[in-house]
């Protein structure tokens, strides 16, 4: 049984839920950026920018010069979120297997669908009509025997509404006349050395003997081949949940003060550890990620030599990741500590911890606890020499 993968795309998804927010950005160049610093590049733009010559990645005072009307907004990453997983709960009712992509861009597996929804086709232009009625959102669909393909058949259609069907067996002739660029590999790494050589269109790829490939691009050579041809055996994969522990903390005011910075960072440390305990649980990564005023983001990533729950043992080990990340004393204005790979608590300790402080510390965190169950969150916390107190939100 051949496979039918459909792949749905939404163009410049962040502008098009913004537009489901306010209707009145229809028909309007818009691009979505930081607006609190001149240096903060375009994160999408709509058709309407782009043809004005604004693209993603280009800096706000281009974008306005070469765009004067155009309308700038502020990038909502949880609103973002929680629009595609509208549009993968409609694309679910369809098919077993849904993957969402990035930005707007989602799978689904209809093989074995028909007798439910009818041939591929059919369940596609269905799947068109309940999005726009559900959510009011509108995307183009490609139909082919792997995901590659539909991808790249959906995102060749320019208008709205519209399906591009890829019949098995024709995966090479219909990607053979498209230019390269549309291929994800090249997309991704080896567009400027693949226009060096004149390469331009996916024939002329294709038509490239492997080992010459290998012998230029190395084992991606590999990759490339396989993309010109239209092979890709990558299955639909649904996105896993893993439990995990998210502490964040928005600053009233942007600073580069490190005593205030430590003091937010120990809150949220607290906050996550309490978490932990009350699901029992133990973390073995810690994510650290800090928002700057220019709209720079940087993430750390910090595995811990034994499983952390403890405040002041996990904040011990956090410190001096964030003072290294934030050297170059820029203002913060967002930070946030992410606790994975959790365990239950009954993970067995290593062999030469120091047993006595770490019952110690337990001891001190259960005492933290009682008060704060007692009289409150903010009732009781750690002090440091020189540290300013934040207040928990």
């Amino acid at each position: 049984m051949f496979r039918s993968i459909l792949h749905f795309r939404i163009d410049a998804f962040p502008v098009a839920v913004e537009r489901v927010r306010n209707p009145a950005l229809r028909a309007r160049p818009v691009a979505v950026c930081p607006r609190h610093s001149p240096r903060a590049l375009v994160f999408s733009a709509s058709r309407e920018a782009r043809e004005e010559g604004v693209d993603e990645g280009l800096p706000v005072t281009v974008a306005l010069k070469r765009c004067p009307r155009l309308v700038l907004l502020q990038p909502d990453e949880a609103l973002y979120n929680r629009a595609s997983e509208a549009v993968a709960r409609v694309l679910r009712r369809y098919a077993p297997l849904v993957e969402s992509g990035n930005r707007g861009r989602f799978y689904a597996d209809l093989s074995g669908t028909g007798r439910l929804f009818g041939g591929a086709r059919d369940a596609a232009f269905r799947i068109l009509r309940d999005v726009s009625d559900s959510v009011r959102f509108e995307g183009t669909v490609g139909l082919a025997s792997n995901k590659l393909v539909s991808g790249v058949a959906a995102r060749v259609i320019r208008s709205c509404g519209d399906l591009c069907e890829v019949p098995p067996g024709s995966e090479a002739p219909f990607l053979a006349p498209l230019r390269v660029r549309l291929l994800p590999a090249v997309r991704k790494a080896e567009g400027p050395l693949l226009a060096e050589f004149n390469i331009r269109f996916v024939e002329q790829l294709a038509g490239i003997p492997l080992p010459q490939l290998v012998r230029v691009f190395g084992r991606f050579g590999c990759v490339l081949h396989r993309q010109a041809l239209g092979i890709d055996e990558a299955p639909v994969r649904p996105p896993e949940i893993k439990p995990f522990v998210l502490e964040e903390e928005t600053l009233a005011g942007d600073t580069n003060d490190d005593a205030v910075l430590l003091s937010v960072l120990r809150l949220i440390t607290e906050r996550a550890c309490r978490k932990l305990r009350t699901q029992k649980a133990f973390a073995r990564t810690a994510w650290l990620f800090i928002r700057y005023s220019s709209g720079m983001d940087v993430t750390r990533r910090q595995r811990l030599n034994s499983p952390a729950v403890l405040d002041r043992i996990l904040f011990r080990l956090i410190e001096p990741v964030f003072l290294k990340a934030n050297a170059s004393r820029q203002r913060v204005r967002y930070l946030s500590l992410t606790l994975t790979d959790l365990a239950p608590s009954g993970v067995q300790l290593r062999l030469f911890d120091d047993v006595p402080e770490l019952a110690r510390e337990e001891r001190l965190a259960c005492a933290m606890e009682a008060l704060r169950r007692k009289y409150g969150f903010s009732s009781v916390g750690f002090g440091r020499q020189g540290d300013a107190r934040v207040s928990p939100s």
